[in-house]
């Protein structure tokens, strides 16, 4: 049923119940949202931005880069999988080629190196996240079958696990592919770990397997899954729709795939979970059994792909396409760039591409720019819409260049950039409230 109370009033009844009390700061409006219940669901429904001008920003630069071109190994990356700000301010990254975690101080200066290469307790194969775990401790998540590694905040091995769905997976797949069934292909959420609940279970999804055969649009089926932490049977709390890819054939050869495909995206969300599907401006929230408790909205139309979209899609693959010794499979890079430019665009964008929860319980919901800018934002800038631990939509950040966002905290953004040479750098930024 429908609240039809006053804005301040619906207010502070979300804050309320959330355990809140209502925000009178300067600069947020009330009147920017509604919510309501529909059969013992949360609707959270914003029709513009609570903030006013007083909105919170990132620095212009960073207050610490790690990472260097040349000279000392130690701030040399091969690829940076992932990095963390452990709670004493250390920064724990992620070296997925070495198979290190190499951890510098609160200022960036080397202070030593977990793992290394190996299959003994504490060392690493394919690394591929990392993610701050219970206490003090970090979770290290391998590729498909190699499962999940817990260092204690010393580097010291705690244990590790495969979940039993990462396991069966790996089993069937393989057995599929040496009896020649290739009907089937995992695609872009295979296997992948989302990272854990407040409670240490693991929230995971199962293979999305969209099917090969006949021609259309297909979109893959995902279901998340909860694991608990001694790596057990997994339980199934929701599915949803995948990445979807077209097939056609075309002077006798086939074709897949889409410009601008939705990305299916959850996050873990406390014991619960954050999920979207990408295809709306739409984030629902679930329990631990996979209830689904509340809906958050905003009130906007998807962006139309429009012919300045289109013409900065083409220049961007160009120019990673055709750039000197860019590592090209399938043919010429003329050829794999014609191919590319060839599939179809779809009538509108994407929406969100990613989430992240900070400590505070704000969500982050990543929208790609395009290379074309969007409500203020830059053309080369991701923006991330914000929201309120009660749902409502504060407003929008804008990024900096190249940023791809590991992690997000009360007053900082972690993540890393990619020069024109290809190196990668670890950059911290604060954020301002």
């Amino acid at each position: 049923m429908r609240n039809h109370f006053p804005s301040v009033f619906r207010a502070g009844l979300l804050f309320l119940s959330a355990g809140c009390q209502p925000d009178d700061s300067p600069g947020v409006r009330g009147d920017t949202f509604e919510t309501w219940d529909s059969a013992g669901i949360e609707i959270v429904e914003s029709t513009a931005p609570a903030w006013g001008d007083d909105g919170w920003s990132v620095a212009d630069t960073p207050g610490v880069v790690i990472g260097r071109m040349e000279g000392d190994e130690r701030y040399l990356f091969g690829e940076v999988a992932g990095a963390v700000v452990l709670r004493d301010g250390r920064i724990a990254v992620l070296d997925g080629q070495s198979a290190l975690i190499r951890v510098y101080s609160p200022e960036g200066d080397h202070i030593e190196d977990w793992g290394g290469q190996g299959e003994g307790p504490g060392e690493l194969v394919y690394p591929q996240k990392i993610f701050p775990y219970r206490g003090d401790s970090i979770l290290v998540a391998e590729f498909v079958a190699r499962g999940l590694t817990v260092f204690d905040d010393r580097g010291r091995f705690g244990r590790s696990m495969v979940p039993e769905m990462r396991l069966s997976f790996a089993t069937e797949w393989r057995k599929g592919m040496e009896e020649g069934d290739r009907s089937v292909v995992p695609a872009e959420s295979c296997c992948r770990l989302w990272g854990p609940l407040a409670n240490g279970a693991f929230l995971l999804s199962y293979p999305e397997m969209i099917p090969e055969t006949g021609t259309g649009t297909k979109r893959g089926a995902v279901t998340a899954a909860i694991t608990p932490d001694s790596g057990g049977a997994a339980r199934n709390v929701g599915d949803f729709k995948g990445q979807p890819r077209r097939y056609e054939v075309l002077g006798g050869e086939s074709r897949t795939g889409l410009q601008f495909p939705p990305w299916f995206n959850i996050v873990a969300a406390g014991d619960g979970y954050l999920a979207t599907e990408g295809d709306s401006y739409s984030i629902s929230a679930f329990d631990a059994s996979g209830r689904l408790v509340r809906i958050i909205r905003l009130a906007r139309e998807p962006r139309p792909v429009t012919d300045e979209v289109k013409a900065a899609h083409r220049r961007r693959l160009s120019e990673r396409i055709l750039a000197p010794g860019a590592p090209i499979e399938g043919g010429s890079p003329e050829a794999v760039l014609e191919r590319m430019l060839s599939l179809p665009y779809p009538s509108h964008l994407p929406t969100f591409f990613g989430l992240h929860v900070d400590p505070e319980g704000n969500i982050w919901a990543v929208q790609y720019p395009y290379g074309v800018g969007d409500e203020g934002q830059a053309a080369d800038r991701p923006g991330l819409f914000v929201f309120g631990s009660d749902g409502r939509h504060l407003g929008m950040v804008e990024m900096p260049s190249r940023l791809s966002v590991f992690q997000i905290g009360a007053d900082f953004v972690l993540g890393s950039v990619r020069d024109d040479l290809g190196v990668q750098y670890v950059h911290l930024y604060r954020i301002e409230k």
